[in-house]
């Protein structure tokens, strides 16, 4: 046995072993805990009258959970949707658990009683291994400081300038390139994967100031990404099976905590070979605001007098880049995969595109956004919000109570229970967004043709109350520029027959990606 970063690591044979036995449990454990939940739901047991599910027949729901994880997002929609928004899970192996997508429900725990609705200690254990200390698993006053730095370092012109020349920057000389190569030389893209590498591009630019070049011409694999993929969708894992057994396998490091193991050590290889870059070239770590806005954050965090040390900068760098890169990947995939299937609107933003370039005084031929002009884009913006409230990037939020309470709708949460806000069934419900709700329809965002924001209880997306993301702004910038210069020189067409459906995992992705073909628009006829 050998050590590495402070724990012990099985010799290549036994390490092969633990892998095998770990497949075998990883699958039973999942099993158990679909038997649990289904057993629980045709026995009645869960609170209220739990309309539609116990008519399911037991051998319809277990195969169809157990092949394809991906439809428990609808799974729960569906019975959300006949029962109210809200249901109440016993405790058994897990701890007493609420699921809701009641707008109301989600104000009370994001606003109003914001204190008694923090990550607690349950899912700092189920997420610090990966992210450690940092703000995505904080509460109370730690995080309302952090929060603070955040939003100082995210409001500063320095940041606002260096977003928008990185972004133009990227998807100019990085973007348009590769898909004018793929385009000329007939080479089918995963459109997924193209994204995953821009955000991560970018947030590593304007967050630490340094280019890990993945989007390049050939798509070469990077390990970072791969293994960052790996990590987040084990974690996950561990909200759906009973503690005992993921603490078993992490215990016997084997299964899939064995692959969290590794795919960890070369998610941070990869921040500490960044944080080598830049100390050999003569950044102090924690005095650099110079080079991206993490920096401005932990230079901010200094002068409040919080200095961090070298795990937390590397755990907060994690979180960075899990709100950066997967966020805006997912919200792009999805947003051209709608437009591919609903040509109606793509003509209504090609035309909103064409306006814009018509408004120019000058090189009305120069397809090539500026930042101001990407702010007019109200149509474009509302069919990326159409997007983002049927399949958003994060499904759910989960919170612990920490005193006992009730809900708005009359649901009590004892102290400690799990209680979940949906933020893909809030984007679902009818009783939220009419009897259109599954409809694609960007203008129900627009009011006299100008974009109006919903209620943020009501399109979660961006979280909402003290935890609303401070990068909002930022997001929708990204994804303007790169759907509105894509869209105003390439037809995106499907590959056929590719199959669609998601990932389970914490980022609503795709499982296969999403493959397609790019064609260039004729410009006469745009």
């Amino acid at each position: 046995m050998e050590k590495f970063m402070g724990r012990v690591v099985l010799s290549p044979t036994m390490g092969r072993l633990n892998e095998v036995v770990g497949n075998v449990l990883t699958p039973v454990t999942l099993s158990l805990a679909a038997i649990i939940i289904i057993t629980l739901v045709s026995q009645r047991k869960i609170q209220g009258s739990f309309k539609g599910a116990p008519v399911w027949p037991f051998v319809g729901v277990f195969p169809s959970l157990m092949l394809n994880l991906g439809r428990l997002y609808d799974w729960y929609n569906d019975i959300l949707a006949v029962n109210g928004g809200t249901l109440k899970f016993p405790g058994l192996f897990w701890k007493t658990t609420i699921l809701t997508a009641d707008p109301a429900n989600i104000e009370y725990m994001v606003k109003t009683a914001y204190h008694n609705f923090g990550k607690g200690d349950y899912f700092k254990e189920m997420f610090g291994d990966l992210f450690g200390d940092s703000i995505l698993v904080q509460d109370g006053e730690p995080f309302k400081q952090m929060n603070k730095s955040i939003c100082m370092a995210f409001a500063l012109p320095a940041f606002r300038n260096n977003a928008i020349t990185t972004l133009s920057t990227s998807v100019n000389q990085k973007l348009i390139p590769l898909l004018s190569h793929a385009a000329a030389n007939n080479i089918p893209l995963d459109l997924q994967d193209v994204f995953r590498r821009l955000s991560f591009d970018n947030t590593c630019l304007v967050g630490f100031g340094i280019d890990p070049a993945s989007l390049a011409l050939d798509l070469s694999t990077v390990p970072f990404l791969d293994a960052f993929d790996e990590a987040v969708g084990t974690l996950l894992l561990r909200v759906i099976v009973p503690r005992f057994c993921w603490k078993m396998m992490k215990f016997l490091r084997i299964g899939s905590e064995a692959r969290l193991l590794s795919s960890r050590a070369i998610v941070y290889k990869f921040v500490d070979d960044l944080l080598a870059r830049l100390s050999a070239a003569g950044y102090d770590l924690y005095d650099s605001p110079c080079l991206g806005a993490f920096w401005t954050y932990i230079q901010l965090e200094r002068e409040s007098g919080r200095v961090y040390s070298l795990d937390m900068i590397r755990s907060s760098m994690v979180s960075l880049i899990m709100a950066g890169k997967d966020t805006l990947s997912a919200g792009l995939t999805y947003f051209f995969w709608l437009v591919a299937q609903h040509p109606e609107v793509e003509a209504k933003i090609l035309a909103e595109l064409q306006g814009v370039l018509n408004k120019r005084s000058t090189n009305k031929e120069e397809w090539s956004f500026g930042f101001e002009e990407v702010k007019q884009m109200e149509y474009l913006h509302a069919a990326l919000s159409e997007s983002l409230r049927l399949y958003p990037p994060i499904v759910a939020e989960g919170t612990q109570a920490a005193e006992d309470d009730v809900l708005p709708d009359g649901t009590p949460t004892e102290k400690g229970a799990q209680v979940y806000y949906s933020i893909y069934s809030c984007g679902r419900l009818e009783s939220v967004w009419g009897e259109d709700c599954l409809q694609f329809r960007p203008e129900r965002w627009l009011q006299n043709e100008r974009f109006v924001r919903k209620s943020d209880f009501k399109f979660a997306v961006f979280n909402a109350g003290p935890r609303r993301c401070a990068g909002r702004e930022f997001a929708y910038w990204h994804m303007k520029w790169a759907a509105a210069s894509i869209l105003i020189r390439y037809r995106i067409k499907m590959v056929d027959k590719h199959p669609v459906v998601p990932k389970f995992t914490i980022v609503l992705s795709m499982k296969h990606g999403l493959l397609v073909t790019v064609h260039p628009r004729d410009r006469d006829r745009v």
